[in-house]
């Protein structure tokens, strides 16, 4: 079992998506050696089986007694896990190359400013090979793929709780770098993602993800910039709705995040102009081409 680095992974009403990331960490030798923390926030829909096998397979199970949210589990677990390294995972997400965490962990212990490692997400566990594999700087990171440094993590206060739900990974990332740390994505270690969701997280994320980019434009964007990047958001927040024909829900989320900014102005830190124009020339993640992207 690997002592400095470990895997978490927060997780609600997902049964069986649970028992199929198990079964591909449990038949893998190279998986099998970290530790899996699981973080269930309040499920109420699942099977006795459920808790025996979790508690059977993981080398820790945190309950909630009620719904706390994804930004406030995330923080819970990260503080409270005795490794450096976490390996940040969804519970419908699984690592796809053999070797590739040690790897990823050794990047790590060689370049001890890189506070997260961003990894591409995939389609499926036999993804074509990336024909580049040198890591390279990004602006964030998925949660559903990441290998995170508590120290560094810990440093800047954590996810930002107030988001509840989606948009937490960009928003820390801006102070981690304002506080001197990178974020470098990592092609070498990619991640197969089955994203399940439904109904319920479809809508919610139309709401909550305008709402907290919006939000997170308020806490940090530098002061000159702000009256041209609201107006954007709400732009390409409108162009999305043409897609996924949510409009109503992406206004209220917008207008939701101009009302909470300006309820915790008390807590902006803006960053310096030159920080927030290079950031914002960056790659979004390491799912997204090594050009600008904001």
């Amino acid at each position: 079992m690997n002592s400095n680095a470990g895997i978490v992974i927060t997780t609600r009403n997902r049964e069986q998506d649970l028992k199929k990331l198990f079964f591909y960490l449990k038949e893998n030798p190279a998986w099998a050696k970290y530790p899996v923390w699981i973080h269930d926030d309040a499920s109420d829909k699942v099977s006795e089986e459920y808790w025996q096998l979790i508690s059977q397979y993981s080398y820790y199970l945190l309950r909630n007694p009620r719904k706390y949210g994804a930004s406030l589990n995330r923080n819970i677990s990260n503080a409270s896990v005795d490794f450096e390294f976490i390996f940040s995972l969804d519970d419908d997400s699984c690592f796809v190359d053999k070797n590739s965490p040690d790897q990823a962990i050794q990047y790590m212990v060689n370049n001890p400013k890189v506070a997260i490692l961003a990894f591409p997400v995939v389609d499926s566990f036999n993804p074509p090979r990336p024909q580049n594999t040198s890591p390279y700087h990004c602006l964030s990171y998925a949660a559903c793929a990441a290998l995170i440094r508590k120290s560094a993590f810990l440093e800047v206060g954590g996810y930002y709780s107030k988001f509840f739900y989606y948009g937490e990974e960009p928003e820390i990332c801006l102070r981690l770098w304002a506080a001197g740390y990178e974020i470098h994505a990592f092609p070498l270690c990619r991640v197969y993602h089955w994203a399940s969701s439904n109904e319920e997280d479809y809508r919610r994320k139309g709401f909550y993800g305008p709402r907290n980019r919006i939000w997170s434009h308020i806490l940090h964007t530098p002061l000159p910039l702000l009256p041209l990047e609201i107006p954007r958001t709400f732009g390409s927040y409108m162009k999305l709705s043409i897609k996924t024909k949510i409009p109503l829900v992406h206004v209220r989320g917008l207008v939701a995040g101009i009302q909470q900014g300006i309820l915790t102005l008390s807590e902006r830190q803006a960053l310096p102009m030159p920080l927030y124009k290079y950031l914002t020339s960056l790659p979004i993640s390491a799912n997204t081409p090594h050009e600008a992207t904001h």
